[in-house]
């Protein structure tokens, strides 16, 4: 299967994201350790929407001239969304009803 240049270049962008975003819910869950271990498909996610809304937030908030998201400043919004991402989310968790044992 042939793909276009554009549709190449576009792949090749969501590919860098979701790995970007993989790395970044990674070392976010380093910083909020816990007693079990972490569920990966929610790491996954929670880095790679805080690798797109951390940045996101920053230049609607700061609007800096230049800013790369996959740059050191980037990487440390992105950890940081991903942080608070990842708080709210045990936080939920929290409230989830376990089953109770009969016995």
């Amino acid at each position: 299967m042939e793909l276009s240049a554009d549709a190449q270049s576009w792949l090749h962008l969501v590919l860098v994201w979701i790995g970007f975003g993989t790395v970044i819910g990674f070392v976010a869950n380093m910083f909020l350790p816990t007693s079990k271990p972490p569920a990966l498909f929610a790491n996954l996610v929670i880095g790679i929407t805080g690798s797109c809304v951390g940045p996101v937030a920053f230049v609607l908030l700061l609007k800096p001239e230049h800013f790369y998201p996959m740059s050191p400043i980037g990487f440390a919004v992105a950890l940081l969304a991903s942080i608070i991402l990842l708080i709210f989310y045990r936080c939920l968790m929290l409230f989830e009803r376990k089953p109770e044992k009969k016995g």
